[in-house]
């Protein structure tokens, strides 16, 4: 153990970077219908249930409630992570867990689903190692701004209408493939830790790729920042709500993946063509 946890610790750091896609898989605990508020100061309370559709229809419909579990991998580690997507009211809940040995990461966000689209209300990151980098970000869109009290640096600073918190991008991301308003690339603005960073997401292509799920059709996504070794590309299933199937990061000589092992849509089980 204590020689694994060093290379455990390191590997969780890393992998918060991934947060953009994968950074929160909704957790199991939501796959029978119940979960945990992400607001502050909440007791556990049910979620609002989505009745399932037709697998034949997924396609024709906008965002969905799933279930996910992905494999996470860099070097010689590895672990799973599970994710979920749930409505909670006119908000989506957004959540992801993941453990390796003793170590357990949290994340989630709570998401306004309004007429002027996608926006982040509140977002949630615990680590059990280590407290000092737990977060707890608010967005005020009365006053433009978002803070953190939570936070070893507490902090408040402005925002713009691309901003969001590193798990939610990634639900905001989808939105842009299934509305078709990415064209050829978009930018987006993350707030991790009292600091803006803005993103370049440009669509590569199409690809159908191999994964435990079967074949399945995707657009294949790069994201990546002016100044930065960091980037990532993301392979998202286009029968399938623009589910994240695939992840790469590189970053200098390292890499970090992420893989769908499985998912149910919207109760529908996510499956491509016969390998």
């Amino acid at each position: 153990m204590i020689r694994i946890y060093p290379k455990a610790a390191c590997f969780f750091s890393k992998i918060r970077l991934l947060a953009f896609l994968f950074y929160a898989i909704p957790s199991l605990a939501l796959a029978s219908g119940g979960g945990i508020s992400a607001s502050p100061d909440t007791s556990p309370e049910m979620l609002t249930p989505v009745a399932p559709i037709l697998a034949t229809n997924i396609k024709e419909e906008k965002i969905l409630p799933y279930q996910a579990e992905y494999k996470i991998s860099s070097n010689s580690l590895t672990t799973t992570a599970t994710r979920s997507l749930s409505k909670k009211g006119n908000n989506w809940l957004l959540s992801q867990h993941a453990k390796l040995v003793f170590i357990r990461v949290s994340e989630e966000s709570v998401i306004e689903d309004s007429k002027d689209g996608l926006r982040p209300l509140h977002y949630e990151y615990s680590n059990n190692m280590s407290s000092r980098q737990d977060q707890s970000i608010d967005f005020n869109w009365s006053t433009q701004s978002a803070s953190d009290k939570k936070y070893r640096k507490p902090w408040s600073s402005k925002i713009s209408e691309d901003t969001f918190d590193q798990l939610g991008a990634q639900l905001k991301m989808r939105e842009a493939l299934m509305y078709d308003r990415l064209g050829g690339e978009i930018s987006q603005t993350v707030v991790n830790r009292g600091k803006h960073k803005t993103y370049t997401i440009k669509k590569l292509g199409e690809e159908t790729i191999d994964s435990p799920a079967g074949k399945l059709q995707t657009v294949k996504l790069l994201r990546s920042r002016p100044g930065s070794s960091s980037e990532t590309t993301v392979w998202l299933a286009k029968d399938w709500n623009y589910l994240i199937v695939r992840l790469e990061q590189r970053e200098d000589d390292e890499v970090y993946s992420l893989e769908l092992l499985n998912a149910t849509l919207n109760g529908a089980t996510v499956k491509g063509l016969s390998k």
